[in-house]
């Protein structure tokens, strides 16, 4: 049999490398344990809260779509008033942003509706569309089908409020955001360039809009709207 190896006592008090880092690190932790605890509670905390807030808002959204249910009920004439107030009341949360879209769509359909009776007179209908379309932009969890399609909303309005700068810069930004609803805003862009007489951007506009979107129905509209930008009939007109 074999004897066990010899131990010499002076090794058992120089302990190896992998002791000391771990020595070191007890020790750490003993002289540090009051920040960590604090650090701990903290964390601790700040989970808490977020917990208690997103449980809070979840809460004040149900009530605001119950309150909705309700006023849908009302005959229409009713409700508006009180979209205002779903709208104003729950701004910071889903609900809010659905009372103040709808109320955009309401007044952009009214602008349209004065347009048609008097096209040459600016909607008196059309700043309340913007004022909610913008209303319901601030709200900070749109997706990006969400926010192009209120940008092309408001610029029509903007349109329709004869207020073209702002209505381009409406379609502009909508244009930049990769979304379904591009080819709207790209069209919105067109035709206020054609608004403004700024006929060379105009046809820059359908031209790519006709390449970017070939062989869909909003190809095969720029295509006519280059065709009568370029047809001399047109530029007859034009001088």
């Amino acid at each position: 049999m074999s004897k066990p190896p010899k131990i010499d006592r002076k090794e058992l008090n120089q302990p190896d490398e992998f002791v000391k880092q771990g020595r070191h690190v007890l020790e750490w932790v003993v002289g540090h344990q009051k920040k960590l605890l604090g650090a701990v509670i903290v964390a601790a905390l700040m989970g808490l809260s977020y917990y208690f807030y997103d449980q809070s808002r979840d809460a004040k959204n149900a009530k605001g779509w119950d309150q909705l249910a309700q006023i849908n009920k009302l005959p229409e004439a009713e409700r508006w008033d009180k979209f205002k107030k779903v709208a104003e009341d729950f701004s910071g949360v889903p609900v809010g942003q659905y009372a103040a879209s709808t109320l955009g769509d309401h007044y952009l359909d009214e602008a349209k509706k004065a347009s048609e009776a008097n096209p040459k007179v600016p909607s008196t209908q059309a700043p309340l569309a913007v004022e909610w379309y913008g209303k319901a932009l601030s709200y900070s969890k749109l997706n990006a089908n969400e926010k192009g399609l209120l940008l092309i909303n408001r610029g029509e309005a903007q349109e329709l409020a004869q207020k073209w700068d702002e209505a381009l810069t409406d379609y502009l930004e909508a244009a930049k955001i990769g979304f379904e609803g591009k080819p709207l805003a790209l069209l919105g862009q067109a035709r206020i360039y054609e608004i403004k007489k700024e006929t060379a951007k105009a046809i820059e506009t359908y031209e790519k809009l006709s390449a970017d979107f070939l062989n869909t129905e909003y190809g095969r509209l720029a295509k006519n709207y280059l065709r009568r930008l370029k047809s001399p009939l047109f530029m007859e007109s034009k001088s």
